[in-house]
Order: structure tokens, then sequence, then C-alpha cells
């Protein structure tokens, strides 16, 4: 089975973003998106921002608007899990060191985060895989109802 990806991999660290499917007992199963910020060190740190598709979308957006005008962007999630609520912030920016711009995908999760140096063209790139993940990745499983297995009416 083939399953789209695109990879992103700085001097000590990588951003991988896929397809991503939500299951929750009881409810249908849902598209979302993963971006997994990992780093390539022996610990092998990883965390995971899972974005429903209208995120995705909002993801290249700011993107696209900061590969334009500049300067910095976060977009902030927050969920349930069995130790309350976990936020996550997700920033992309464009910067200047040493007389050189460049561009990154940043997570952060409370103490940890990750930073992923990107060139132009893989920061424009991730905005246009996002983007085709945004509409793609917009789906709910629907069960069949009826005895031929079709949605009755």
């Amino acid at each position: 089975m083939k399953v789209p990806q695109f990879t992103i991999y700085a001097k000590n660290a990588g951003v991988e973003i896929t397809p991503y499917e939500k299951r929750a007992e009881g409810k249908p199963s849902e598209g979302r998106i993963s971006l997994r910020f990992f780093k390539l060190e022996s610990s092998g740190q990883q965390l995971r921002f899972v974005a429903e598709p209208c995120e995705g979308f909002e993801i290249a957006r700011l993107i696209s608007k900061v590969f334009t005008e500049g300067g910095k962007e976060t977009l902030t999630h927050k969920f349930d899990s069995g130790e309350g609520e976990v936020v996550s912030k997700l920033t992309v920016e464009k910067y200047e060191r040493n007389n050189r711009a460049g561009y990154a995908l940043n997570i952060q999760r409370g103490n940890d985060g990750i930073n992923v140096a990107a060139t132009a063209g893989h920061f424009l790139y991730a905005a246009e895989f996002l983007r085709h993940l945004s509409l793609t990745e917009s789906w709910v499983e629907q069960k069949a109802h009826g005895k031929e297995g079709k949605a009755s009416t």
C-alpha cells in the first residue's frame, strides 16, 4: 500500500507529514493529518501533532503568509488526555541569522520542543502537501444500513 508522505530533514531533527486515521471506541473513524517531529539524536525524542483537515489547511495558509511577509505564526492545539489537557504549539517562521534567511517549523509541548529548519522549497512544498491532505483526509467513515449494505435515506 502506498501512503502519501513528505519528510523534511534538518541537521539534528526532522518532520514527517502523513495522513492519519483517528479511531475512537464507539465513534466512526475520521481522517486527520499527522506531523511527526523527531530528533535524529540517540534519544530519539518524538512529538506528534495530529491536525484536523481544516487545521492542516490553516497551517498551509500560515506557511504561505510567513513565506511572503516574514515573521512567525503559531497554531495552538489542545486536547484532553488521561493526565489532563495537553497544549501543543506549532510555529512556522522565517528567520535571519548571520545574514542568511531561512525557514523553520517548530513544535512546543510543555518543556519539550523540536525545531526543524527548512529550505524555501521544502517550506513551500510542505504548505502545498498540507493543503492537498486537508482535502483528501476530510472524511468520516459511514456505516452501511439495511440488508444490502446500502445507506437508507
